[in-house]
């Protein structure tokens, strides 16, 4: 699914928080939103999921834009994690992903229902765990619970705000090659990070944004490993946000 974004502008009362922000992330492609806190990138994000509403410019899904009806079908194309996982803490793991089982495959019989759930957490190996709480889990599981619940449906667009944060090595490179695998489908990719390691593994290319305000891209297909994509991220970094 092709994202576009043309002359997005949002204030949050009297506040410019996002400023003429322009970008396109093409089917199959996977971007960065790299910025310091306050930048304006979960905004963004929130923007593009039909969280706020109310912003001046365009949001366009495959062309079409988000507030359209004729957007419904594609926004059920479109999945996410944010910072907050998103999860029901008053449920289990199971009914957790059970509940967006539900709405995405209404017709499912019982046994149909099982075995797609329990596929699911042998993938993300929360095997055994299905029955305990959310409020049990620490960060890196949570953070595989919520990219269990993605796996209800094949997205075409996935966006990801801080997936990386708090969670360990074992973590990082779940996710890591979780996304890397969504992209090999044709899925889009859109992920907040700071993490500049993980980004070079999974984004083609890197979009810095400074108080509000797109101050470069950085396309990173043509630097053959992966010192060499860390290094350019790093020096674009300091040049543009620092």
């Amino acid at each position: 699914m092709e994202l576009t974004v043309r002359n997005l502008s949002k204030k949050i009362e009297d506040t410019e928080i996002l400023r003429n922000i322009d970008l396109k992330i093409r089917s199959g492609e996977a971007a960065a939103l790299v910025g310091a806190n306050g930048a304006g990138k979960t905004t963004l994000i929130n923007c593009i999921l039909n969280i706020y509403t109310k912003y001046s410019g365009e949001i366009l899904f495959d062309g079409v834009d988000v507030k359209s009806k004729k957007c419904d079908k594609k926004r059920k194309d479109a999945t996410f994690v944010l910072d907050t996982t998103g999860l029901f803490a008053t449920l289990n793991a199971w009914d957790n992903i059970e509940f967006y089982d539900r709405i995405y495959h209404p017709d499912s019989s019982d046994a149909e229902r099982k075995t797609r759930i329990s596929g699911i957490f042998k993938e993300i190996s929360l095997e055994g765990k299905e029955k305990q709480r959310v409020t049990k889990f620490s960060k890196g599981m949570k953070q595989r619970l919520a990219i269990g619940r993605t796996m209800v449906t094949k997205p075409r667009l996935i966006v990801l705000d801080e997936p990386y944060l708090g969670l360990d090595f074992e973590g990082k490179s779940f996710l890591t090659n979780y996304l890397i695998s969504l992209k090999k489908t044709g899925c889009t990719i859109l992920l907040s990070s700071h993490d500049l390691t993980e980004i070079e593994k999974v984004c083609d290319k890197a979009i810095f944004i400074k108080s509000g305000e797109m101050k470069a891209e950085n396309d990173l297909k043509n630097y053959g490993d992966m010192k060499s994509k860390v290094s350019s991220l790093e020096q674009m970094y300091a040049k543009v946000l620092m």
